[in-house]
This record gives structure tokens, sequence and C-alpha cells, in this order.
């Protein structure tokens, strides 16, 4: 998902110009160079290499007080208070914010969520009210989680501009002999999922050693030790 779903149809030859300059951000070859109103565009309208093309855009569509704070960036970017990349992040703020008032109305945009992040937060969210997480990234920072709760594996991602959320049944099927194999020769595979799905406990034993593994549904740990 991106923060941004209308095209380029929206507007016209452009009145204000967003170029791209080389203090942060870094172009991307393969994904192209990022538009304030949402679209991506060929690599090579981005000269300067800083992810943004140099186009113009319109802002006639936008509410008068939209239009203001274009402007006001506007003058804080020719002042120097503000560098041309958080000039481009900062009207394409705006955009979005507008963009979403013509599609569901003036009070239906959400920039972020406010939600305490936690497992089973975000997991209940994906399983019960999948909507709200089309609708808007969890949080204003970029974030990468990636967890086990419950039967689920879930994934939640966001760069600061494009967000994605998924789920999938834990299937890991191990037989006993598979799960002593790993806790001495790749216990890394253990480490990183739980060996079944759900909550568990249970022990397994060879000629030298003994076998714990548990699950609360969230957490999950594992050991061995001699007999």
């Amino acid at each position: 998902m991106k923060k941004v779903t209308l095209l380029s149809t929206l507007f016209v030859a452009g009145a204000l110009t967003f170029t791209a300059t080389g203090d942060t951000g870094q172009a991307d070859e393969e994904e192209g160079a990022k538009t304030v109103w949402g679209e991506t565009l060929p690599a090579d309208t981005d000269p300067d290499g800083d992810g943004w093309a140099n186009t113009g855009f319109d802002v006639a569509w936008m509410s008068e007080e939209a239009q203001d704070r274009v402007a006001d960036l506007t003058e804080m970017r020719g002042s120097g208070e503000i560098s041309q990349v958080e000039y481009n992040e900062k009207v394409a703020s705006v955009f979005r914010e507008q963009q979403f008032s013509q599609i569901d109305g003036p009070n239906e945009y959400i920039e972020h969520m406010e939600i305490d992040v936690t497992k089973e937060s975000l997991a209940s969210l994906a399983l019960n009210s999948p909507g709200t997480l089309d609708a808007a990234p969890i949080h204003e920072e970029p974030y990468d989680y990636q967890f086990v709760y419950g039967d689920y594996e879930f994934h939640f991602f966001y760069d600061g501009y494009e967000w994605t959320w998924s789920y999938e049944e834990v299937k890991n099927d191990f037989t006993d002999e598979e799960l002593m194999y790993l806790a001495h020769n790749d216990p890394e595979v253990l480490n990183q999922h739980p060996v079944k799905a759900g909550k568990y406990d249970f022990k397994l034993s060879d000629k030298k050693y003994v076998y714990h593994f548990a699950s609360d549904g969230a957490e999950w740990t594992w050991s061995y030790k001699a007999k």
C-alpha cells in the first residue's frame, strides 16, 4: 500500500516545481523517482539521485488552507529554512491529505494510527480489522516487525512511503528426529520459528541428551542438556 492512491489525472501543468538534490536520500534505478502526488516516474527524471523526480505540480485543486500550507513551505525552502528534500516530503504529505479528503470526505484521512504496538494488538488488527491496516501505517516512523503469535506468522513493514502487512499460518511439522538434529546442527531454524503452531510444551530424548521445546503461543524456547 502506498500513502498516495490517486494518479496524476488530478493535476494540470505545474505552477510549482520540486526538484531533487543530493543532500539526503538515494535514488533507485529500478524503482524510479518519487513525485509529491504519489506516482513513480522513470529513474532518468531524477538526475540528482535523491529519489525525487525533477518535475512540476499544481495546487489549484486543493483547499485554500492546503494551498497556503504549500505556499508557506515554498517560502521556507526559498529562505533555506528547510532543504529541498524536506520540502518535497512535506508537500507530498499535503498532497496525500488532500487526495484522501477528495476520496473519502474531509474527515477520513489518517496519516498514521495511534495504537500500542504489541504483538497482541497487531495480530488482532490483522485477523479482525484488516481494513484498518490498509488505511494507514501503524505509526509515523519506518518499521519492520516480523513475529509469530498464536498459529500465525505476521509481517508489518513501512519504509516511510509504502506499507505492507501479511500473515500466514505456521506449518512447521518436524519429526522428533529432525528437531533433535536441528538443535545440534542448525539451531537458527529453531530460533527463528516455533516448532509447532499454538501453545506446546514437550520433551524428547536420545541416548545422550534430553530436549525441551515450549511455547505460550507468543514466545518460544528450546534447549537440551546431557543426561
